[in-house]
């Protein structure tokens, strides 16, 4: 088994100190390092990459909004000297969270990590499968708050931030409409008009123009009609 990696840091440093490291494990390969998000977007672009060793506090862009804007980020491990980024790698799925000045140890523990995942993902599709995840965690009055993803009645874009609204509540997040989307199964949840994501669970009522849900009518655009039907006829004969 290889693994390629990329490190993604700002200090020179810490770039050669994870160079050290990798080389001393031999399915380990490094494909390419970065100093900033922008190097790291291009190459992650052209480059096939499994594992990324990525900080977070870099001029211009955090790794943390690299994460959030990757359409298919690799399996990634945060490497930084601060803890307190701990709750936004447990809701970005990060492998590992690394402290630095990070030890030999730490980084054996990490990359075993990484290799039982990696040969855990290469088994026979009759393995069993790691359990799906039933909630996201968003950013709501500065603290982090856990929400079921069967409370959800739809998601709604609103400029630099979204509202969910839930069976009891109305959430203000602070996240792009995008990176809500990619977090939410598509099994469940369907974008149903250019600023709106229902839950397909909790739709009532519905016609070409609209859906409804929890009492909420939303708008269905032209453009996303048809997915809709054929969604939800396709849900109706498989019950």
């Amino acid at each position: 088994m290889e693994i390629k990696c990329i490190i993604v840091d700002d200090e020179a440093l810490a770039r050669e100190g994870l160079k050290k490291y990798i080389r001393t494990f031999d399915f380990l390969s490094l494909a390419g390092t970065a100093n900033n998000v922008a190097s790291a977007r291009e190459m992650l672009e052209t480059t096939p990459v499994d594992l990324m060793f990525l900080d977070i506090n870099m001029p211009k862009a955090s790794g943390l909004h690299l994460l959030e804007t990757l359409s298919n980020p690799p399996v990634t491990v945060l490497v930084t000297a601060y803890p307190d980024y701990a709750l936004d790698g447990f809701r970005l799925n990060v492998l590992d969270y690394l402290l630095k000045p990070l030890s030999l140890q730490r980084f054996t523990q990490s990359v075993q990590k990484a290799k039982d995942y990696f040969q855990l993902r290469q088994q026979p599709s009759s393995a069993p499968h790691p359990p799906v995840k039933d909630y996201i965690f968003v950013k709501h009055k500065q603290v982090y708050e856990k929400v079921m993803l069967s409370d959800i009645l739809f998601v709604e874009s609103m400029q630099n931030y979204v509202l969910i609204q839930t069976i009891h509540t109305k959430i203000i997040a602070y996240l792009t409409f995008k990176n809500v989307e990619q977090q939410l199964p598509a099994d469940s949840f369907l974008r149903i008009h250019k600023s709106y994501i229902v839950n397909l669970h909790q739709i009532s009522k519905l016609d070409s123009n609209m859906v409804q849900a929890g009492g909420h009518t939303l708008p269905v655009s032209r453009s996303q009609r048809e997915l809709l039907m054929q969604v939800v006829s396709k849900r109706l004969l498989s019950k």
